[in-house]
């Protein structure tokens, strides 16, 4: 799609229909941006104690996002469904929603457990300071699933998936400007971008631009600029052997400093334990 689109979720009908398959499942379900941010759905460690528990570890917490995040990046690449087994030992899905061959979204639905046993989780949640006897209770109290069961309920959610584009749950619109400005900075990530030469580059105010980011991204140029270069760098991570500094300059960081300072402020970790966890 040649322009920017721009994403308009009716939240209460897909929130909803995501109850809906809660009820008939006992899996718990989200829709997410093309961004991985939240849109509506019930949070799939929100009913879970042993999911909980797990987050309660500042290790435990950044271990899931990694995990979720390696996941859904693996969807954004193939444009098909995927699944993992999550550190915690429970299997998470992750299904694309396309219009005309574009994500507009992700459902993300899981944790969900197979017929394996703890044994396998013993040293991780050890390894986290939790009590594993305790852990061991409140896995047993998780609902299991056989291996046919969980793929004909990935089915199921693709079946929503394609159901919320059909009902126009999401409707789209797109913005000529939007789309200039979003693909100068896309193609330019590695200059010292600045909103003058952008505005300049597209025939639009200052104050025109602002608002369009604003409305659509819900954050200014500086931060969708610094959130590019960062999603850049993470893919770089994880995809090369290519030192921090190297990294920070085809990202268009001015210093491998600023670049680890940013990175950690907005994924928690530095680049080296990102790419360490992942």
């Amino acid at each position: 799609m040649g322009d920017e689109m721009i994403i308009h979720y009716d939240v209460d009908k897909i929130n909803a229909l995501l109850e809906d398959f809660y009820k008939a499942t006992g899996v718990n379900i989200v829709l997410l941006k093309p961004d991985f941010s939240y849109v509506a759905g019930r949070e799939h460690r929100e009913n879970n104690t042993y999911c909980h528990l797990i987050q309660t570890s500042n290790t435990g917490a950044k271990s899931c996002k990694y995990s979720d995040e390696l996941l859904l990046r693996e969807c954004r690449d193939s444009k098909k469904m995927q699944m993992c087994k999550c550190p915690g030992g429970l299997w998470v899905v992750a299904k694309p929603l396309l219009y005309h061959d574009a994500i507009v979204g992700y459902i993300v639905f899981g944790e969900m457990k197979d017929d394996s046993g703890f044994s396998g989780q013993r040293d991780y949640i050890e390894s986290l300071g939790l009590d594993v006897s305790l852990m061991e209770q409140h896995y047993a109290e998780i609902t299991p699933f056989e291996a046919e069961k969980i793929k004909s309920i990935a089915r199921v959610a693709g079946m929503l998936a394609k159901y919320i584009i059909m009902e126009n749950m999401l409707k789209l619109d797109y913005d000529k400007n939007l789309d200039k400005a979003v693909t100068f900075i896309n193609e330019n990530l590695t200059e010292d971008l600045s909103i003058e030469m952008i505005t300049q580059h597209i025939h639009v105010s200052k104050s025109v631009l602002y608002k369009k980011f604003r409305g659509n991204f819900d954050c200014t140029i500086s931060e969708y600029i610094n959130a590019r270069r960062i999603e850049k760098a993470a893919d770089l991570l994880l995809k090369s052997d290519l030192s921090i500094e190297e990294i920070s300059k085809k990202t268009g960081f001015t210093s491998a400093s600023y670049f680890s300072k940013t990175f950690k402020k907005m994924k928690g970790v530095s680049p080296l334990q990102y790419k360490k966890q992942s």
